[in-house]
């Protein structure tokens, strides 16, 4: 027989949990496959000491007190737990809410309308754990002769039912309820009824069913090979059934063969069947005693036997299982509620880097397309390239070429605004928009992405959505040739309707004024030479006066006509480079304007409604993490947990080594 070590190390099992659970060792080697060095204490006795010996008053009291409690944490757990169809099991509200409920109508109707057996439930979490063949083990009696017995205990999972509730009664066996002789179901304070489950494996198609009647029993066996199961594998899966301080958590130590599990229970056959045999009766006991299984025992009757002289009933457990459930609901409320903190960080994760797009965007846009000032200035250098192409085809037009062509300089003049000025600028601003369009699809599939992943928490929102959907079909939100370019059009019609028209009439004007000019000074000549005035000093002197007079008019004229056609091309050139200017202030608002209005109009929004609702949810689940503090204080008021113990405290195991 192997010795055991009992080491005092304590490991973290699951978090949220706050109860110790008892852990039995059960090493393979022994013949019966089921060894118990020890239990050890503290097991969850702290839920069951409700203050000490209190009068009948007093218990009446703390029973309402627990009413309390319970009715106060059905009506928290649907604003903690999910609600929706898709919440199963202990994750949903609905499941705890019955459970609770049900202990309500019990505390609250008495002792008669309770159930008059204490439920103990076995279950293993894994074939290898061998559940079946513990209960074998504790109901075998080997001092029977009758095979009926033997048979209706062995084969009691034949027809596979969906669980096996066992009593003490006359041996039958029907549709999943046994009824055993068994001395073990009278050891206890209490009358007890054994619920055997199947592993836990092979539960999912009954989950609901197996964790109701898992959670509700007053003592839970629950059995793990911790060499097949790693024990965080058993800590996710079955976080609510550790989560209860009314647990015994047997771990069996190995992967023995099915033939030692059937040479172990042939001991007890043998025995059976030849109850005279020296060598039998040793084998027995030899296996009886190295199993040290009746710790079991010690155990469910550590948790069933009366804490005090004041509680003797049925009822009285029964409180005790419903604080124990009070614990598990708060347990998977916190649960919730830090799951939904970590939805809402998550979201607000993305939503952030979201929002860092958007503002990158918004700022460098500007940049991209127009360039910087002062290095690569986009507007400057069309401006530049334009005027230069306008005062080249304005120097062109000499008075003289200008006097020949004077009805087309409008038409000249419009033509090279039209097709030269701000040309190459405009194609450039058409390409970008293009690349904005494309920018835009972008934030508006990751501003939908963020709504999605909303979605899938507590902060969807179907306002924010349709809001955003209206935005993208909105003619405004649609990204035009003209986006961008509509400023260089504007100015452009500016150009010519203002600028251009005055030149051509200033054109009009120098040409009329000029030949005015020289008709009118050979009018004065001829005037001054032939007819008849006070100026006529004779004839030789008269002739050269009139001619030098009638040429000086018609020069002064001319002159006068080639400088107001040269200070018309000077205003068009510096009118020019005014809504030149007027063009580079136009297109930086309108970029901005687009960027904002077009581009990220539907991020920036799915960004501000979403940090709204992060901000109303955070302040939401800040109050209801507050709410089940304050139940689990009055938990820990009910029950005497120590000050360290809560709801969200986790479950500390013994480990026992086996040498």
């Amino acid at each position: 027989m192997q010795a055991c070590r009992v080491l005092r190390n304590s490991s973290t099992l699951t978090p949220r949990t706050g109860a110790s659970i008892t852990s039995l060792f059960l090493p393979h080697t022994v013949p019966n496959h089921f060894s118990v060095p020890s239990v050890i204490s503290d097991h969850g006795r702290h839920l069951a000491n409700i203050a000490p010996l209190h009068q009948p008053e007093q218990s009446l009291a703390i029973r309402k007190r627990v009413s309390i409690l319970l009715q106060k944490t059905v009506s928290l757990l649907p604003r903690t737990l999910p609600t929706t169809d898709g919440a199963i099991g202990p994750e949903s509200s609905l499941f705890w809410s019955n459970i609770l409920e049900r202990s309500i109508a019990e505390l609250s109707s008495g002792s008669d309308q309770v159930s008059l057996k204490a439920t103990v439930a076995v279950c293993g979490f894994d074939k290898w754990a061998c559940s079946h063949d513990l209960v074998t083990a504790l109901l075998e009696d080997p001092f029977t002769s009758d095979p009926t017995y033997t048979e209706i205990l062995r084969n009691r999972w034949q027809d596979a039912p969906s669980c096996v509730n066992i009593e003490y009664g006359k041996p039958t066996a029907f549709a999943g309820e046994l009824s055993s002789l068994s001395d073990w179901l009278q050891r206890f304070p209490h009358a007890i009824r054994l619920t055997e489950l199947p592993d836990l494996s092979s539960l999912s198609s009954i989950n609901d069913e197996t964790d109701n009647l898992l959670l509700d029993s007053d003592v839970l066996l629950l059995l793990c090979d911790p060499v097949v199961t790693p024990l965080s594998d058993l800590a996710h899966r079955t976080k609510y059934l550790l989560n209860r301080p009314n647990t015994i958590l047997i771990l069996t130590s190995g992967t023995a063969s099915d033939s030692h599990r059937q040479q172990a229970l042939g001991a007890v056959t043998a025995l059976q069947a030849n109850p005279t045999s020296p060598s039998t009766i040793d084998r027995y006991q030899r296996d009886t005693l190295s199993s040290r299984i009746s710790t079991i025992s010690v155990a469910i009757n550590e948790i069933l036997r009366p804490k005090n002289q004041s509680q003797t009933s049925l009822l009285d457990l029964r409180q005790e299982t419903a604080l124990s459930q009070v614990h598990g609901s708060l347990s998977a409320g916190f649960g919730s509620v830090e799951a939904t903190k970590k939805d809402i960080d998550r979201v607000a994760s993305k939503m952030n880097d979201l929002s860092s797009e958007v503002a990158k965007i918004q700022e460098n846009t500007r940049h991209e397309i127009l360039g910087k000032p002062g290095e690569d200035n986009k507007i400057e250098k069309a401006l530049f390239l334009a005027t230069t192409e306008m005062n080249a085809l304005l120097g062109s037009l000499t008075f003289w070429k200008m006097v020949w062509r004077v009805d087309e300089i409008g038409a000249l003049v419009f033509a090279a605004v039209q097709g030269q000025w701000c040309k190459g600028l405009e194609n450039q601003l058409i390409l970008q928009t293009g690349c904005l369009e494309f920018t835009q699809r972008e934030l508006f599939i990751s501003a939908f992405s963020l709504l999605s992943a909303a979605s899938q928490t507590s902060l969807r929102s179907p306002v924010l959505e349709n809001q955003l959907q209206q935005l993208k079909r909105s003619p405004t939100h649609v990204l035009t040739v003209n986006s961008l370019t509509q400023p260089i059009h504007d100015r452009r019609s500016q150009l010519i309707q203002y600028t251009t028209s005055r030149l051509h009439r200033e054109a009009q004007s120098a040409v009329v004024g000029a030949f005015g000019g020289v008709l009118g000074g050979a009018g004065l000549g001829w005037w001054l030479a032939f007819g008849e005035h006070i100026f006529s000093l004779g004839a030789s002197t008269e002739m050269g006066t009139a001619i030098g007079s009638g040429a000086l008019l018609a020069v002064s004229s001319i002159r006068w006509a080639v400088g107001k056609w040269e200070r018309a091309k000077r205003r068009w050139a510096q009118d020019s480079a005014r809504i030149g200017e007027g063009l580079t202030r136009d297109l930086q608002r309108t970029i901005q304007r687009t960027v904002d209005n077009n581009v990220t109009v539907v991020a920036s929004t799915a960004c501000k409604g979403m940090q709204d609702l992060v901000d109303r949810r955070r302040n939401e689940v800040h109050q209801l993490h507050g709410e089940l503090c304050d139940l689990d204080v009055e938990l820990r008021a009910c029950a005497q947990f120590p000050a360290s113990w809560t709801a969200q405290s986790p479950i500390s195991v013994k480990v026992v080594d086996i040498e």
